[in-house]
């Protein structure tokens, strides 16, 4: 009958979230419990107190060295006191590391002493051997309620039962991330043809040459950058070898009243499109000197902007910001910047922020920096991208298999029926910013992570009006730009090529921003 309710507490809380347990991971776990002895020894049933140290070779597998203290009464010696000091070391498994309840087996051996009243307690010396197992139930990624019980043999053999907390730290899943509250269910199955297809206010007419070079694509469909018409980057070769792009050599900077570090480019000309799609037709463009943020604008800033000028997002006004909700984008009333559908440190990048959002935070860091900044074009966004003309399919690398060392997208970890389970990039949903690999220029989080909103009206048919000389954009339009992919996308929306656009005044979880300066 036990053993049927632990089974039905594992089934019903072990729905698929946030990869908690991880390769490469420490964890602190202290504990408190009780000792009741199973034999005939004159040793009453004491509290006990645990602390647990473990190390993680594996998702599955991991190894704990524990300390345990306890004081019991002897039979022997009325009302006198045994200490009782256990250390010992055990290998666990984690039979569903990637669920928010995991259970585990352990085994171990080790010592104790005790020390009491008695010739028979004083200072005796008992190795022993263990076995046992438990639950963790992550309330995040990086705190879990945990609860133990182990049969110690020995020369005084005990049951050991004991309840705390377990405070993982490193590994895979890098820094302080919680799991999702509500989290987003489980997309419901679609045809393959259907993963692509998304909520979109304001659908734009595609082109006949990008839906000839859609059906070409060999590549799996995509899914899209929210409420976007997506303009998708060629996965076949280029018809013809674009120029090679003429070397550039940025010099990285650092804005001293945000501590901000920016990466400044020169005036340069480059090759910007893609020739296997008509509407990205390669055209030569010509930039004026910017300097563009290293990293993406994290929480951290975004709320002294929001503290300092007592400023109100869109999200807020307008009734929430769009999440995943059933496979598909949903108006979320309760998701704003302060609380998207899932945690964030204060290091990830802002999200839940609109295009209307990222434009007041830019005026005020002109105004109080000083300087000039405003979000980067299209153009100087891609020029930074390709580290200056490159033609890279990623920031920073072509290669498909190594993306994960570059970008944070839809990966084994994310929880979208469209994810890659070759990948392991760590993060289910972002990502502090600044974990991954930098491009040519020492720029990171260009492709995934947050897609990010850049300064140009969006039309699908742009490049072929586009000048020559620091474009920026149509003159109106519904929605503007965004760039670059995000933690829910899959890899080939990462594209630094790829474009697609989002409605001005509206927000979501995977939309964030950086800026650029002027000189």
């Amino acid at each position: 009958m036990c053993a049927c309710a632990a089974v039905s507490l594992v089934l019903a809380f072990s729905g698929t979230v946030f990869g908690a347990v991880s390769e490469g991971q420490f964890s602190v776990s202290p504990m408190i419990g009780g000792y009741t002895y199973d034999g005939g020894q004159h040793l009453s049933t004491a509290p006990v107190y645990s602390l647990k140290g473990g190390y993680s070779f594996t998702d599955h597998i991991g190894v704990e060295a524990g300390l345990d203290y306890s004081i019991t009464s002897s039979k022997l010696v009325t009302d006198k006191d045994v200490s009782i000091f256990k250390y010992g070391v055990e290998g666990l498994y984690h039979f569903m590391p990637d669920k928010k309840l995991v259970p585990f087996v352990a085994a171990g051996f080790g010592g104790y002493n005790m020390s009491g009243p008695s010739a028979l307690v004083s200072r005796k010396t008992m190795g022993f051997f263990d076995y046992g197992g438990g639950v963790k139930y992550f309330l995040y990624d990086r705190l879990a309620l945990r609860a133990d019980v182990r049969h110690v043999v020995a020369n005084a053999s005990a049951f050991e039962y004991t309840l705390g907390v377990t405070i993982p730290f490193g590994g895979t899943k890098g820094e302080v991330k919680a799991v999702s509250a509500p989290a987003a269910p489980k997309p419901v199955a679609k045809k393959p043809q259907d993963k692509a297809k998304t909520a979109q206010e304001v659908p734009l007419k595609r082109t006949a040459e990008e839906k000839l070079a859609q059906k070409k694509a060999a590549a799996p469909a995509e899914t899209p950058v929210p409420a976007q018409q997506t303009v998708k980057a060629a996965v076949e070769p280029a018809v013809k070898a674009l120029p090679a792009p003429v070397v550039v050599t940025p010099t990285e900077v650092t804005d001293t009243t945000f501590n901000m570090q920016l990466v400044s480019i020169p005036s340069a000309c480059y090759t910007m499109g893609d020739p296997s799609v008509n509407a990205l037709a390669p055209h030569e463009v010509c930039l004026n000197a910017f300097s563009i943020s290293k990293v993406e604008i994290t929480r951290e800033l975004f709320q002294r902007f929001v503290e300092s000028s007592n400023y109100v997002t869109d999200a807020e006004k307008n009734g929430g910001c769009y999440t995943i909700s059933a496979g598909k984008e949903t108006l979320n009333p309760a998701a704003t910047w302060k609380n998207p559908d899932f945690y964030q440190s204060k290091k990830d990048p802002v999200v839940c922020v609109s295009w209307n959002d990222a434009q007041a935070f830019t005026t005020w860091l002109s105004r109080s920096s000083g300087k000039k900044y405003r979000l980067p074009t299209e153009a100087e966004w891609e020029f930074a991208a390709r580290s200056g003309g490159k033609q890279e399919k990623y920031a920073g690398t072509s290669n498909d298999a190594d993306l994960y060392r570059y970008a944070n997208f839809c990966d084994k970890k994310c929880i979208y029926e469209w994810n890659d389970p070759s990948q392991n990039d760590g993060y289910w949903s972002t990502a502090p910013v600044g974990k991954y690999a930098p491009n040519g220029f020492g720029i990171q989080d260009m492709s995934g992570n947050v897609a990010e909103w850049v300064q140009d009206y969006f039309a699908a048919d742009y490049y072929a009006a586009s000048p020559k000389m620091n474009p920026k954009g149509p003159s109106a339009g519904t929605g503007h730009s965004v760039r670059g992919g995000s933690w829910r996308s899959q890899k080939n929306e990462l594209s630094i090529t790829g474009r697609g656009s989002a409605e001005t005044g509206t927000a979501y979880d995977n939309i964030g921003f950086r800026v650029c300066q002027e000189p």
